[in-house]
């Protein structure tokens, strides 16, 4: 038979030394027995066994703070219970503590006698985990943080770890994507190149970095081996950055570049031909200047006279084109409205432009629209200057044929949406040389040509058709050309105008007298003008058109001349010393002059030229701008229509 003796004695000494806490019980919860390992470890020496004999367990304040008190009876009813790492900040010894509790009970003939209650210390093992939890969650973080794809694989390129990024580019969550194919959510093509890249990356051992193209989307690709204890690749980490934005940035910046060179190449296109297009004009005015002072016959003398007067001509237009252009580039011109009738404009623009033509042996026709209204509002200068400029461009490049201007009312969408309003189309058509079908879209264009500067056959600056397109564009409306090389050009452009009675219902516009007699002999015109030669040609041109005229140099002087005689209007220039044309409109504006109307016409005679000096002029008292140089007509039609006008009828500015 077993010695029963020695058995006891053997369990109570592994008892003593299990590395747990174990406690016997009695039906009532007394402690009859602890082992050595708890008074070590959980009571820390500091109580002995003698203070746990003889209390209930479920009374001991371990028990009462971790809310066990209920088990421990549960125990004692009878049930088995196992509690795992539970939280008990007083410990015997003082201490917290995270425990695991099995609690045992114990039968003798059917009935409770008692219980063991085995405790475990898995502080260590719960902090461990606590901790674990905080790196995957720091390690998460991590991977979420940035916006790139960030994909850990195997060498199959199966999926063992990856971001919410990654996921989200796939539509699908990080769990369901862990353990699939990384090929399996890229197109076949893609997937292809990604597999050739990650083989490359695994046997070389360097980092392979690359484009993706994903639809519209760009991707940088970066495939990094990692390596296992052997230094043998054994994973692969992929990140993938959306640059879509960036590739724009740049492909933006690489069309500015070319912008860039390309305005460039044309300004340094225009400065040359620039140059030519000045120097011709001028060497003609020199070099026929220089035969006149040194001929006798008066038959040369006047056909050298008529290539100074040509080549001032052509020399004026092409610095009126710059300085237009410089006052398009810096917004500086507005539209100015008046009434106006489209069909007379087009009938006195024919008749200037028909001798020209004819000079040439052209044909030269203008077909206006009966159906347009009388009278329309428009900016009228601008109308003129379009129509010139589109003229002499035709007349430059046509040789044989003939040319043609249309007018004709077109039919918009505009018509239901403003019906106060009518779109005029214009069509300008020549027989010329024609225009390549690849220059069509840049002859629009500020200095560009529709030939090359060095071997062009026709002269030009290259800006006459871009000051077109620019007005047209100012005044609301849109230009565009069709031609063939050796088959003529037709120039089309629209432009919106008012109805009369709907843009003016408001505001009177008053028209030049139609009364035909008109006496430049009954006028007097003052002229202030500190430049002598100005003085003596403009002095000499208003005696030819029958003016009688006097003079000043400077707007003090001009005071004393009008206080001893009369004059019908001032010629007043701007820019002069002593006193300047403003100073002197204004001591007239506010009739310090005795004798004299302070509403006596005065017109601005100044190299400023832009439309923003002639507004400002007028805004300080002048009545109207005729700008330096100037012709003989446009003089006259100056002087007449503000001596017909007189003071009390001055133009309306509609929208200004």
């Amino acid at each position: 038979m077993p010695d029963f003796g020695l058995l006891t004695a053997n369990c109570e000494q592994i008892l003593q030394v299990a590395p747990v806490s174990v406690m016997l019980i009695d039906a009532e919860g007394v402690i009859t027995f602890v082992n050595d390992w708890h008074l070590a470890n959980f009571a820390r020496g500091k109580r002995d066994r003698d203070f746990f004999i003889g209390k209930k367990l479920q009374d001991l304040p371990g028990i009462v703070s971790a809310g066990l008190a209920e088990d421990i009876r549960s125990i004692l009813a009878g049930r088995t219970i196992h509690l795992e790492a539970y939280y008990t900040n007083e410990c015997s010894g003082g201490q917290s503590a995270y425990q695991n509790l099995r609690g045992i009970p114990v039968r003798e003939g059917g009935r409770i006698v008692g219980g063991i209650v085995i405790r475990e210390d898995v502080t260590r093992l719960v902090m461990a985990q606590h901790l674990l939890t905080e790196n995957q969650a720091i390690f998460k973080a991590l991977l979420d943080a940035p916006h790139d794809s960030i994909i850990l694989s195997d060498l199959d390129a199966y999926i063992l770890i990856l971001n919410e990024e990654a996921a989200k580019r796939r539509g699908k969550t990080v769990d369901a994507l862990i353990g699939s194919s990384l090929y399996r959510y890229l197109p076949p093509e893609v997937a292809e190149v990604r597999r050739v890249h990650l083989q490359r990356a695994a046997a070389t051992g360097k980092v392979v970095s690359y484009e993706e193209r994903h639809g519209e989307l760009t991707y940088l690709v970066s495939l990094c081996p990692i390596a296992g204890p052997e230094g043998r690749t054994i994973l692969m980490a992929s990140y993938s950055r959306d640059i879509t934005a960036l590739k724009e940035t740049e492909s933006q910046l690489r069309r500015e570049k070319e912008l860039a060179f390309s305005a460039s190449q044309a300004k340094s296109q225009f400065l040359g031909n620039i140059t030519h297009e000045l120097r011709t004009p001028l060497n003609g005015i020199i070099g026929a200047t220089q035969l006149a002072l040194q001929g006798d016959d008066q038959e040369d003398q006047r056909e050298l006279w008529e290539i100074v007067e040509d080549s001032g001509k052509r020399l004026l237009a092409i610095v009126n084109n710059i300085l237009e252009l410089a006052d398009i580039d810096a917004a500086a011109i507005e539209p100015v409205l008046s009434s106006c009738d489209v069909g007379e404009l087009v009938a006195s623009l024919a008749r200037g432009y028909s001798v020209r033509a004819k000079v040439k042996n052209l044909d030269f026709s203008v077909r206006v629209d009966p159906r347009l209204p009388s009278r329309l509002v428009g900016d009228v200068f601008r109308l003129r200057q379009i129509l010139s400029n589109l003229l002499d461009n035709a007349l430059k490049c046509t040789r044989y044929g003939g040319i043609e201007i249309r007018v004709k009312l077109a039919r918009t969408s505009r018509m239901e949406l403003a019906p106060n309003y009518r779109t005029l189309l214009f069509m300008v058509r020549d027989t010329g040389i024609g225009i390549a079908k690849e220059l069509q879209g840049r002859i629009f264009e500020d200095f560009e040509l529709a030939e090359h500067y060095l071997t062009k056959r026709l002269s030009g600056a290259g800006v006459g058709l871009s000051i077109a397109r620019h007005l047209v564009e100012m005044l609301g409306g849109s230009i565009w050309v069709k031609s063939a090389p050796g088959h003529g050009s037709t120039f089309y452009f629209t432009i919106p105008f008012a109805l009369p009675d709907y843009e003016c219902r408001e505001r009177a516009v008053v028209y030049a007298s139609e009364d035909a007699v008109f006496s430049p002999a009954e006028h007097t015109v003052l002229l202030v003008e500190d430049e002598r030669i100005n003085r003596l040609t403009t002095v000499r041109t208003l005696s030819k058109l029958g003016y009688q005229s006097l003079e000043a140099v400077n707007g003090q002087e001009a005071l004393a001349v009008l206080s001893r005689n009369t004059a019908d209007l001032i010629l007043m220039d701007i820019q002069m010393p002593v006193m300047d044309g403003i100073e002197c409109a204004r001591h007239i504006r506010n009739g310090e002059v005795p004798g004299l109307s302070k509403t006596i016409p005065i017109v601005a005679l100044t190299a400023f030229a832009n439309g923003k000096d002639r507004e400002r002029f007028l805004r300080l008292g002048m009545n109207d701008y005729l700008a330096k140089p100037h012709t003989i007509e446009q003089l006259a039609e100056v002087l007449e229509s503000n001596l017909r006008r007189g003071r009390g009828a001055g133009k309306v500015r509609l929208g200004a």
